[in-house]
């Protein structure tokens, strides 16, 4: 859905707006040639791979692939909300408009979630009150005992649950709550037909969204017993444990501001740091992690700091978890435990808060942890576990841009193997060529790599041809809707239905107008949409005069090479990876040709 006050307002900011004195409001660029260059500031870049093109008011980082208007930049570098990044661009360029203060964009509210939290917020206020009281004291002792004290038990909703577990759906009852949504936040469980919370007799840990809204529990048995220590919340509308990350609502803005966050193994970890003044740390709660747990982290822009337990299973998440963060762009280091069966509260309560800041600090890179990991897990006692242990590192030193840093690695590795430096660099070297042909290491893509210099299938060159055009022109919108319908590619199709939807409420726009109002909206996936803009728009081999003759050779080669594609024997490899909705089409499409060449056929023999 288009918002076109918004549409409007951000047109009017960026017409008032100097791209180059925005981005180097916060970062030093330096011109070479039409452009200016600096290091970009989104991933760790030693560098200059960010370029500003003042002409066609467009940035983007040929390393990590990030890029479009100084409102996106602002964006990303203060991290925060579309407007506020709006609010901002048009402050550093002096441009005052009311329509600033008074624009309010509404949050889209999920009303299946509003009964929901309020159950939840209410009961863990009920828990609170539990923790103490008269029965509540055992939890109490409890929590002390583990140094959890009034501030603590605050700060973090800490409660406990009655063991009459029918009171606590009693209250939620008597607070207006229905059954199912007792029942849907699943706190309760049917007994002798009554419904009773399965947490009774426990103490509770409320876990919170990114916005610190109640939506799960843990509840840790008290004593002794058959019965499992923890219970935890099941799956539910809100509750999932793949896109939990306890404490995040806290940590989040205290990692932004310094640049670094720990992701513990549990609760009492991330009191532990808390206690020593340390905010910005989460836990993983026994699960491993997610790709939806790296998204959240990437979102912060900092270091993440993996202080994991030192035992094998916490060694080997550790290394799993440093290898998909360092995969996802994110700087990862490691808190050097040394095999150190103590967690953070075991140092915190055994040895003391200074001793708890030093293992925190003493940090790893996860290159250096890997080597460790490898050498304990791995004795290199023969010529093939050695063999083995470089063939596991190759991948990791791959990704290494110092020279200075690389060479240390190997130097050490030679040390660990008794193999020659020379040896393994030779080997290193012959990997990185092998990869670079075959186009799939990443750190082939570097400054001086343009994507429009690969060799594209003549289906894929004409469709982007079509869609540049689309962006530019009304005349290629009209002839796509009326002979094409639909691209194969999937990321130009939906770039080209937004295109005609916002075709539709402008006679006049620009590709900016349709970049920014795609960095406006509220697309899960725009940030590979505006890249694909950004992309087209810096690319030289587009033809600059959209003509009749142009788009008819463009729909001559798409029909040329379709012809291939919907061969029987292509036609399962072109609907793989493809939604049942485009399979459809496609298939669609390929009966339509079949019918047609029939028919040509038929009409052929006919006139013989």
């Amino acid at each position: 859905m288009i918002d076109s006050k918004l549409e409007e307002l951000t047109r009017d900011v960026l017409a008032h707006s100097d791209m180059v004195g925005v981005i180097s409001s916060y970062i030093r660029l330096t011109k070479k040639g039409r452009n200016y260059w600096a290091p970009c500031p989104f991933h760790d870049d030693s560098n200059p791979s960010l370029s500003v093109n003042p002409e066609k008011r467009i940035w983007k980082c040929w390393v990590c692939g990030f890029g479009g208007t100084e409102i996106n930049f602002a964006q990303r570098y203060e991290k925060i909300g579309y407007f506020e990044a709006l609010k901002k661009v048009a402050e550093i360029n002096g441009y005052v408009d009311p329509r600033l203060e008074g624009f309010v964009k509404q949050k889209p509210v999920d009303e299946k979630k509003v009964p929901l939290l309020k159950a939840l917020n209410d009961l863990t206020i009920y828990y609170q009150y539990a923790l103490n009281t008269e029965e509540g004291k055992e939890g109490l002792d409890y929590f002390e005992s583990r140094n959890l004290d009034a501030a603590c038990r605050t700060k973090y909703r800490l409660g406990y649950s009655f063991k009459d577990g029918k009171a606590t759906c009693d209250f939620l009852q008597s607070k207006g709550h229905s059954l199912k949504t007792i029942d849907d936040i699943g706190i309760a469980v049917l007994s002798n037909g009554n419904y009773v919370d399965k947490s009774a007799g426990r103490v509770i840990f409320p876990i919170c969204d990114a916005d610190g809204n109640v939506i799960g529990y843990s509840a840790r048995r008290l004593g002794s017993g058959s019965e499992a220590k923890y219970v935890n919340s099941p799956e539910t509308y809100l509750f999932h444990k793949s896109n939990v990350l306890y404490n995040f609502h806290i940590a989040k803005e205290k990692a932004k501001l310094n640049g670094f966050i720990y992701v513990c193994e549990g609760f009492m970890d991330v009191f532990a740091l808390g206690k020593i003044g340390i905010d910005n740390a989460v836990a993983l709660m026994g699960t491993a992690l997610t790709k939806e747990h790296i998204g959240m982290l990437r979102s912060l822009n900092a270091e993440v700091r993996l202080c994991l337990d030192g035992d094998l299973p916490g060694q080997k998440a550790m290394m799993e978890a440093s290898k998909a963060l360092a995969k996802a762009g994110i700087n990862v280091r490691i808190v050097d435990n040394q095999n150190s069966p103590k967690d953070p509260d075991e140092i915190l309560n055994q040895d003391g808060p200074e001793a708890l800041k030093r293992y925190v600090n003493n940090l790893i890179s996860r290159i250096d942890f890997a080597l460790n990991y490898f050498k304990n897990t791995n004795p290199l006692t023969t010529l093939d576990s050695k063999k083995a242990l470089i063939k596991q590192f190759i991948p990791i030193l791959l990704d290494i841009k110092s020279q200075l840093e690389l060479d240390s690695y190997l130097i050490k590795l030679a040390g660990v193997t008794g193999f020659e430096v020379q040896a393994i660099r030779d080997l290193l070297r012959k990997a990185r060529l092998e990869a670079k042909e075959q186009n799939s290491d990443p750190s082939v893509v570097i400054r001086d790599f343009h994507p429009e210099r690969k060799v594209l299938r003549r289906l894929e060159l004409a469709e982007r041809e079509l869609l540049y055009q689309m962006l530019n022109n009304q005349e290629a919108i009209y002839f796509y809707e009326e002979n094409v319908g639909g691209f194969y590619d999937d990321v130009y199709r939906e770039v080209a239905n937004y295109v005609i939807d916002y075709a539709k409420i402008h006679d006049n726009f620009s590709m900016l107008d349709v970049m920014s109002s795609i960095e406006s909206s509220e697309l899960e996936n725009k940030d590979s949409l505006v890249r694909e803009i950004v992309d087209m728009s810096l690319e030289p081999m587009h033809n600059t005069q959209c003509s009749k003759e142009l788009l008819e050779n463009l729909l001559s080669s798409m029909n040329d090479e379709k012809e291939k594609i919907f061969e029987k024997d292509t036609l399962e490899l072109s609907l793989s990876g493809k939604d049942p909705l485009e399979k459809a089409r496609i298939l669609a499409e390929y009966n339509r040709r079949k019918m047609k060449k029939v028919e040509q056929k038929n009409k052929k023999e006919g006139g013989k």
